[in-house]
């Protein structure tokens, strides 16, 4: 049976694996955990583990279907996308929002917790080395890359303002916050795009972002990113209620 792959070095496979199957993971956990201690609980370990151990079977169940070559077949909107990125939203949205664990994390977590979390989107940088070994179309990978990175480099200046508790650190929250958002939305955009393109001149496309292993972006990354700057607007808007109370 011939594997689902994407065409690139075995050292940058490797690199990749290593980053986004341990780095996202305990970002996400360990900005929980903080959440639980702040709240003076004593299961924010628990509730570590818990988290991790789910993103990671996750992650391995998309590296398997994806080595299948499920992934890999030029469909508008793109299969990977109905496949996981939609599922996995509403997984947050309907399911994980609403479980109690959540709302003591929410409540309890800081905004500058909260955005750091988003440093994972350096994992950008991929998108650049994809596409130099020539497995991504040049815009998906610009679009995606940069957007990717810019976000996660922005991370720090943002946290900086937040902490220094300048009078104006609330609007920077709002606009970086946009920034990030309008970012992972227009690769998704993009993507889109470039499939409809790639099936009427019978290019790849984006297809190679749906093998292995780089199919855990698209799976992960879209979905995350998105509710996580739901929370930031959420924590946002709280604020700004309880200062006007």
């Amino acid at each position: 049976m011939d594997f689902s792959i994407t065409p690139v070095p075995i050292w940058l496979s490797a690199l990749f694996l290593i980053t986004f199957f341990f780095i996202p993971p305990f970002l996400i956990a360990n900005a929980a955990k903080k959440a639980y201690d702040q709240a003076g609980l004593s299961n924010g370990n628990k509730i570590k583990k818990n988290i991790q151990f789910f993103y990671w079977i996750y992650l391995i169940s998309i590296g398997l279907i994806s080595l299948t070559g499920a992934f890999t077949v030029n469909t508008l909107p793109p299969r990977i996308i109905i496949i996981t990125v939609i599922p996995l939203f509403l997984f947050y949205i309907f399911y994980i929002s609403r479980k109690d664990w959540f709302t003591i994390v929410l409540n309890n977590i800081r905004l500058e917790q909260l955005i750091f979390i988003h440093v994972f989107r350096f994992v950008g940088v991929f998108f650049f080395f994809v596409h130099y070994y020539g497995a991504l179309p040049k815009l998906f990978a610009n679009v995606g890359g940069i957007g990717d990175i810019l976000s996660a480099a922005l991370v720090f200046p943002v946290i900086y303002i937040i902490k220094r508790k300048m009078k104006w650190a609330k609007t920077v929250v709002w606009i970086w916050n946009i920034i990030g958002l309008a970012d992972i939305v227009s690769v998704l955009v993009i993507a889109i795009y470039v499939t409809r393109q790639a099936i009427q001149n019978g290019e790849n496309g984006v297809l190679e972002f749906g093998a292995f292993p780089f199919s855990w972006i698209p799976a992960f990354a879209p979905a995350t990113i998105i509710f996580l700057h739901i929370l930031v607007f959420r924590k946002l808007l709280e604020k700004k209620l309880r200062n006007n109370s």
